[in-house]
C-alpha cells in the first residue's frame, strides 16, 4: 500500500476551506488534507508536519501568497507550490511565477484540481 499524499490549502476565507474539503472528499483514500487559514497558520503546519504540495491563494491579508509561497521555497523546496486564486491581476500572477509550479484561477472545479495536483505529485 502506497502512503497518502499530504495536501495543505491556504485561504483566508473560511468558506474556501471548507468548500475545498467538501470537494476534495472523493480523495481522502489517496492524501490527507490540511487546511489553514492564512500564511502564518501555514507555515506552523509546515514546521510541524510533512506536506507534498501546498496550493494557495494569492490574495490573503498579512501575509500574501507570493510571499507565503517564497517563504515554502526557501525552506521547503521539495514541495510542490500551487497558486489557486480567483485575483488575476497581472502583477500578481507575475509575483507568483517564480515561487509557484501552476497557476490555477478559482473557480476550478475539483476534476481539473485534482489532475494537476496527481499530476505535480
Amino acid at each position: 500500500m502506497t502512503e497518502k499524499k499530504t495536501i495543505l490549502f491556504v485561504d483566508d476565507e473560511q468558506k474556501i476551506l471548507d468548500g475545498l474539503r467538501r470537494m476534495l472528499r472523493p480523495m481522502r483514500h489517496q492524501w490527507r488534507v490540511a487546511l489553514a487559514a492564512g500564511g502564518e497558520e501555514a507555515l506552523e503546519k509546515l514546521d510541524r508536519a510533512d506536506f507534498d504540495v501546498i496550493v494557495s491563494d494569492m490574495r490573503m491579508p498579512g501575509m500574501d501568497g507570493a510571499q507565503l509561497l517564497t517563504e515554502v521555497q526557501e525552506r521547503y523546496p521539495q514541495i510542490v507550490r500551487i497558486v489557486l486564486s480567483g485575483y488575476a491581476e497581472v502583477s500578481q500572477a507575475v509575483r507568483a511565477v517564480g515561487v509557484a509550479h501552476q497557476f490555477l484561477s478559482k473557480p476550478c472545479d475539483s476534476e481539473r484540481l485534482q489532475r494537476i495536483i496527481e499530476r505535480a505529485l
